[in-house]
């Protein structure tokens, strides 16, 4: 016996006929808008690139794509008390990045592959005629452990203090701040309740560490830091909730971050046209390269000189290590000091080499 198109299969055939022609007509200027931002086309294609980078450019036009993400988020809020990947509820709007929950299973065999690597670099410098030291920065769960709901593991309390110690057992010079930050913690605010950096006040404890650490080091320039306003300041962590902000108010709440200015006090005009020499460079990551902690400029003042800085965002601590080794600043003969800022985190993020978000 025969199908018989019945009118009802006839009329779901039509609507998706028509359904069909309407994509279509939809994505014929979203394909044009494709053609004009790509180079070397037929390579990308023949590669299989082109299709996957089209995929991508397609997703983000779709004209339902924000709503239904936000409904999903709304949902899985409501159902879960989740929010997106990557970002961990606190308590009292504090928000934690995933980054430091998230213990490798190969973590032993994770920290020693970082370790040559630091090894490495120190070896490098000293080849340069200069010294490393590493300026851990903990992490924001382990300093304000009493605003996350999921309390943290023996194994991210213990991890600062390991490094430390594994640093040392490999003759490195080390700075640790992690009992400074502790000791300060209730009375300060080091970490932004819904970023994974620290604030200027974080900042300038571990520059004032560093200070007392290397006190042989310290220049004769005069520089002086001051507050010149204040300004609402959005959380990185925030860019991760995408359900609507009036069923947790408090995660998306501003908050008022101090603006910083280090500056030099010249004592004559001729300070003006003078050559500056730099014997301390400054390696790391978003908590140094991002001017709104002013981390360079507290541990300027800190060391009485200038100093060169080289520091990415969202690249890890290697990258800025990297860099140097093959640049000219590490030909330079002038600098003797080469600090490096190291989140902690970076041992549990860090997947043979490929360094998560700093």
């Amino acid at each position: 016996m025969y199908p018989v198109m019945t009118k009802a299969s006839r009329c779901n055939g039509v609507l998706f006929i028509l359904m069909l022609s309407a994509m279509f007509l939809y994505s014929v200027p979203s394909l044009l808008r494709f053609t004009d931002t790509q180079q070397l086309a037929w390579d990308k294609f023949s590669e299989g690139e082109l299709l996957r980078e089209f995929e991508q450019f397609y997703d983000k036009q779709l004209f339902y794509r924000d709503a239904a993400i936000r409904h999903w988020a709304n949902l899985q809020f409501h159902l879960f008390g989740e929010g997106a990947r990557g970002v961990v509820f606190g308590r009292d709007g504090w928000l934690f990045t995933g980054q430091e929950f998230l213990i490798p299973n190969n973590l032993d065999a994770n920290i020693e592959r970082q370790l040559a690597r630091i090894v490495a670099a120190k070896t490098a410098l000293a080849a340069r005629g200069k010294t490393l030291v590493i300026l851990p920065v903990p992490m924001k769960v382990d300093i304000y452990r009493g605003h996350a709901q999921r309390a943290p593991s023996a194994v991210q309390l213990g991890l600062y203090d390991d490094f430390v110690a594994r640093l040392r057992e490999l003759q490195l010079t080390v700075v640790p701040v992690r009992q400074a930050f502790l000791d300060s913690a209730a009375t300060e605010l080091l970490y932004v309740p819904n970023d994974s950096h620290w604030t200027p006040a974080g900042a300038r404890l571990a520059a004032a560490e560093l200070g007392k650490a290397l006190q042989s080091q310290r220049g004769s320039d005069n520089f002086v830091t001051q507050e010149q306003s204040r300004e609402q300041f959005q959380g990185d962590l925030v860019n991760f909730l995408k359900f609507d902000p009036s069923l947790a108010p408090e995660y998306f709440r501003p908050w008022l971050r101090p603006v910083f200015e280090t500056v030099r006090q010249s004592d004559a005009d001729a300070d003006l046209f003078a050559d500056v020499s730099h014997r301390v460079a400054l390696l790391g990551t978003s908590y140094t390269a991002m001017e709104a902690w002013n981390f360079a400029g507290f541990l300027q003042q800190q060391l009485a000189q200038e100093l060169l800085t080289q520091a990415y965002e969202g690249a890890g601590p290697f990258k800025a290590m990297d860099e140097f080794l093959a640049g000219e600043l590490n030909n330079n003969p002038e600098l003797e000091l080469v600090v490096w800022e190291f989140p902690v985190r970076t041992l549990l993020a860090d997947r043979e080499g490929q360094a998560g978000t700093f």
